[in-house]
């Protein structure tokens, strides 16, 4: 029988040759419950930190993948491909001259990628254009325009010495990047930079949603018993919001029935001129997260309810 008391996260440090939903299907099985996610799809070919949600956790889904990614690869140059890393077919290759590229040149151009950046979304991804995922045009072989938008790398830095091997020249580089940064497209750009093809040759995923590799625990261990499934609890995912713990009677059945509240009336309380998000807590229970209503600044709504976690009022 399900368990469905189970609520909190638990990051996965997930394993090559995964896909992000094999991990899914997996900690449905460790944990004994079905309402399990994930804040963010790894390649099957990537590893690292895969935070897995369970419960009411889910619904954290949209807050935490908003948090900043740590990745560790590594650039190839001499070799660009269809997929922009190692698994894919291969578009031009170029011979790179060893002492052509030194890694004065790689520190001066990885310096021009820091900050905000503009990268074209790569052919293989699940950006949708017209209302496909740009993979299916992929792999029905039609040409179409991908779109650009702006990303962000908080930083970035080689980490290695220059690697040359058989016409190639390959370095490692720690980034740390706002949501939706590809990084095998940043690798691809660094190479042109430089003057030659290139492609990801190798990635980690070192730090997501606020978890380092360190905490990530590898889903084998799980999986044996060897660590045993403890999840985060919610509360302590949610300290950048500003928090008010529910004294009032009144006001804790207001929030318990997911009823919009009196925004000043919040903002007396807790001596402020204005907010636009807030966590109303009982305790150290999470009750809901509510944010300025849209059409109506004068009011809160709820945003995201974790009755699953404290009830079953439910939202009205």
């Amino acid at each position: 029988m399900a368990n469905n008391n189970i609520h909190g996260v638990i990051p996965v440090d997930k394993p090559a040759g995964m896909t992000s939903h094999d991990v899914i299907y997996k900690m449905r099985r460790v944990l004994g419950t079905k309402k399990v996610g994930h804040t963010g799809t790894l390649d099957p070919s990537v590893t690292g930190v895969l935070p897995i949600v369970i419960g009411d956790a889910t619904k954290l889904t949209e807050i935490l993948q908003e948090r900043d990614k740590r990745y560790s690869a590594t650039v190839t140059l001499g070799r660009t491909t269809d997929t922009e890393d190692a698994t894919g077919k291969t578009l031009e290759t170029e011979t790179v001259p060893e002492g052509s590229v030194n890694k004065k040149d790689v520190l001066a151009v990885i310096e021009q990628f820091k900050g905000d950046y503009s990268q074209t979304v790569p052919l293989y991804s699940s950006v949708r254009v017209n209302g496909r995922k740009l993979y299916w045009y992929a792999h029905e072989g039609i040409e179409v325009e991908r779109p650009s938008r702006i990303v962000q790398i908080k930083n970035l830095e080689l980490t290695s010495d220059l690697s040359y091997e058989e016409g190639t020249i390959s370095f490692d580089i720690d980034v740390t990047c706002s949501k939706g940064t590809y990084i095998r497209t940043l690798a691809v750009d660094i190479g042109r930079a430089l003057g030659y093809p290139a492609h990801m040759s190798y990635l980690r995923r070192t730090g997501s949603c606020g978890f380092s590799i360190d905490q990530a625990i590898a889903l084998g261990d799980l999986r044996d018993g060897t660590v045993k499934a403890e999840p985060i609890p919610i509360i302590d995912m949610l300290d950048d919001i500003l928090r008010y713990d529910i004294q009032d009677e009144d006001l804790l059945f207001q929030i318990t029935h997911g009823q919009k509240v009196v925004k000043s009336d919040i903002l007396t309380m807790l001596g402020l001129t204005d907010l636009d998000t807030i966590l109303f807590t009982r305790g150290e229970m999470p009750l809901g997260i509510y944010k300025t209503h849209p059409e109506k600044p004068d009011q809160l709504k709820p945003f995201k309810m974790f009755n699953n976690l404290w009830g079953t009022y439910g939202n009205n």
